[in-house]
């Protein structure tokens, strides 16, 4: 099964990457944008949710001049559930708003609903899916922007009651161009903390660098978290710091 579902995302991927240009070149993406992303480790707030295995991302946005949008995101996914959820496609709905408070400052506020598209649930067992209401702020000094986000859920993923996430994040762009890359370099890092009501708390962190051609941007960063690996709720390594490579696309906007 999870061989086919990466069969079809991948199909997915290179449908996407053959119509996108199309659209763009005939200018009717409007408010619409889109795009796609291969990574070698699907890496949810530090902790792997495709078992350590790769995921195809694509991505649809529809932004509106008052600074509403909707956002619809999918990926494969891989929670070592065979047995039970049987588990493979996890599909993100987010409906926010983006607000300028500068030239150099925004903020957004966005809920989210994690939908776990095949999860078969047996009798007794509890539901993935899940809400996260987000809100974030962002700078531009010039030489380097900052990000904060703050995520509440009433009831988090497979009904563990209420949970809080505190994400800040540093990005510098070190080079205007880099190699082929015409659109030039960054290095970016972000630290996180979890708290859960069920389970333990734990800090989540990373650090690499992206660098962009056109529309095509290629990331490679370490991304670690703190929990032992009696901890972690799943297979152990899904918890351990690794190298991710991700290269995505996007069009339109």
């Amino acid at each position: 099964m999870k061989t086919t579902m990466l069969k079809a995302g991948l199909i997915g991927a290179v449908s996407l990457l053959g119509i996108a240009p199309a659209f763009a070149d005939e200018g009717t993406w409007g408010g619409f944008s889109a795009g796609v992303t291969g990574t070698t480790d699907y890496r949810f707030r530090g902790i792997s949710n495709s078992d350590n295995g790769p995921a195809i991302q694509p991505w649809v946005q529809y932004d509106h001049k008052s600074g509403l949008f909707v956002n619809v995101w999918g990926s494969n996914i891989d929670f070592d559930d065979d047995a039970t959820y049987d588990s493979n496609i996890e599909v993100d709905f987010t409906l926010g708003y983006n607000h300028a408070f500068s030239d150099n400052t925004t903020g957004t506020a966005k809920v989210v609903y994690y939908w776990y598209a095949d999860a078969d649930a047996p009798a007794g067992f509890p539901d993935y899916d899940y809400w996260d209401f987000i809100v974030g702020l962002e700078h531009d000094f010039g030489e380097a922007s900052v990000s904060a986000e703050l995520a509440y859920s009433p009831d988090n993923f497979a009904e563990t009651g209420d949970s809080v996430a505190l994400l800040g994040g540093i990005d510098i762009p070190v080079a205007e161009t880099f190699l082929f890359f015409n659109k030039g370099l960054a290095i970016s890092t972000h630290v996180g903390h979890q708290w859960l009501d069920i389970g333990e708390d734990y800090l989540w962190y990373d650090l690499g660098a992206t660098a962009t051609w056109n529309n095509v941007s290629v990331d490679l960063r370490w991304v670690d978290t703190d929990i032992s690996n009696v901890d972690c709720a799943g297979p152990s390594d899904i918890c351990d710091g690794t190298v991710v490579l991700s290269v995505s696309a996007s069009w339109g906007g």
